[in-house]
């Protein structure tokens, strides 16, 4: 093909996705996460990022979730805790593999090939982050996203150019080291000159782009710059992922690797510990796409789980163990989210007094819509007859079953239900020191009631979390 029709090539390419109408979507996630990246991101605004859209943390969780990590002490239950146990960068490259390979899921039709390739893509990027951090790689997350933009080329044709990419691996015969080569006979560009367009079309970084267009890298190869080796490890990773989706032998993916160690500036135990790694997380992944695991979670504005308690009391033993020694920043939205999965909240936010101000502001959200809300969450600490205040002086935590009864309505603010119309049953619950109310947990089920109130071992097990927020403060004062 020319030029143009290269041209002519793309510009139907980027049409297509267009139609489509999520496109604006990826992009906003992908400008979102670089601007995540390079910011001094806190525990608590990472978390929120996330759990803005519900589905992606549940997936987030699942990920992090997989046997690798359960050295760190317990099941990872919270996106908080993810965030802590594998810090802000590990999980915004989670985040941005996810929302990559959520665009082409929701873009899917009856594409046999497609859940193949999404799978393989995040496998090919553990690959690279498992070899990356065994070795000490500072690079390893930016590794990992050329890897899964290595993989975007042929999920772009998958979904984009389906005729073609049937005629790609008809003259591949199944061969994946072929497959570039077959779709510069069909398109006249290899798969290397879309992922290369792709990155400089949803604007990554210009090293990104440039790794894209490496070659097949070979055992024999010299590496003689960063972007080389980025698109080396990216080529090797993916491979290797091939064989792992073909459930190959674990032997043939380690001898593939080991071969390509020595150039790629790698250690034998560095490979031993990624086929590890990645073999754990195509397991992880096939079990949460199982009919249970969607089950365990309960669906959005569904009210309190029947389980709730059991979920509160797992709730508090997880941030006792996590938050002995954690600063207040970080041990809060793990509270606050611990608090929010256990029961099942549409929105929960946390809100800190400002003892100068003599006034309560929401400092941490989580939910949809929150970070649009935070600002107009706000109160003064001196007493007004609404519930707010009546929870600040109570000690204790305090649910207002239906927020709209004529016996409650007029003791809700108005600045709460101008940001949250729907909340109908709401529970407040005070952090104190002193006999003095320095924090408090809010959180709503939406328009749906919590049917049953809470138990009186519900409300202890709440009351026990807002007491780890206590200590820490407490903990912090001792400190200074």
């Amino acid at each position: 093909m020319s030029t143009m029709s290269n041209k002519t090539l793309f510009e139907t390419l980027w049409g297509r996705m267009a139609q489509q109408g999520d496109f604006p979507t990826l992009q906003f996630c992908i400008d979102n996460v670089f601007k995540t990246l390079n910011s001094d991101t806190s525990v608590g605004e990472m978390a929120a990022g996330v759990l803005c859209d519900f589905s992606l943390s549940q997936k987030v969780i699942r990920l992090a979730n997989s046997a690798m990590y359960r050295s760190f002490g317990g099941e990872v239950t919270t996106v908080s805790r993810a965030i802590l146990v594998l810090g802000v960068e590990a999980i915004s490259h989670l985040t941005l593999g996810v929302q990559l390979l959520d665009y082409f899921s929701g873009v899917a039709i009856n594409r046999p090939q497609a859940s193949t390739e999404l799978k393989q893509a995040m496998i090919a990027g553990e690959f690279t982050r498992a070899l990356s951090n065994a070795q000490g790689i500072r690079q390893a997350e930016e590794a990992v996203v050329c890897t899964l933009m290595h993989h975007m080329s042929r999920l772009l044709l998958v979904f984009y150019f389906a005729e073609e990419w049937e005629q790609i691996q008809t003259l591949c015969k199944g061969d994946a080291e072929k497959e570039s080569e077959a779709c510069q006979q069909v398109l006249g560009v290899t798969l290397e000159d879309v992922a290369a367009a792709a990155a400089i079309k949803w604007r990554l970084p210009s090293l990104i782009a440039t790794s894209m267009r490496c070659q097949r890298f070979d055992a024999d190869s010299v590496l003689e710059s960063h972007a080389d080796w980025l698109g080396a490890i990216a080529n090797v990773s993916s491979r290797a992922a091939t064989l792992v989706a073909r459930d190959a032998p674990q032997e043939e993916v380690q001898s593939l690797l080991l071969d390509h160690a020595e150039a790629l500036g790698l250690q034998a135990g560095a490979v031993e510990s990624a086929v590890r790694q990645a073999l754990a997380l195509n397991v992880s992944m096939t079990n949460a796409e199982s009919p249970e695991a969607a089950e365990a979670t309960p669906a959005l504005n569904a009210g309190k789980p029947k389980d709730a308690l059991k979920r509160l009391e797992q709730s508090l033993q997880e941030v006792r163990r996590e938050g002995g020694e954690l600063p207040v920043s970080e041990l809060a939205p793990l509270v606050l989210e611990s608090a929010m999965r256990a029961l099942n909240f549409s929105h929960c936010f946390l809100m800190l007094l400002n003892p100068m101000a003599k006034r309560f502001g929401a400092r941490v959200g989580f939910g949809e819509g929150m970070r649009e809300k935070m600002e107009a969450l706000s109160f003064e600490e001196g007493f007004v007859p609404d519930i707010f205040h009546f929870a600040a002086i109570g000690n204790k935590p305090l649910l207002f079953e239906d927020s709209f009864d004529k016996e409650v309505a007029h003791r809700v603010p108005r600045w709460y239900r101008e940001q949250m119309p729907d909340a109908r049953s709401i529970l407040l619950a005070p952090v104190m020191i002193k006999n003095r109310c320095v924090a408090m947990i809010c959180g709503d089920w939406g328009p749906t009631a919590c049917a049953g109130g809470l138990s009186d071992g519900e409300m202890e097990a709440i009351s026990l979390l807002t007491r780890e927020i206590s200590a820490s403060f407490l903990r912090s004062a001792e400190h200074r």
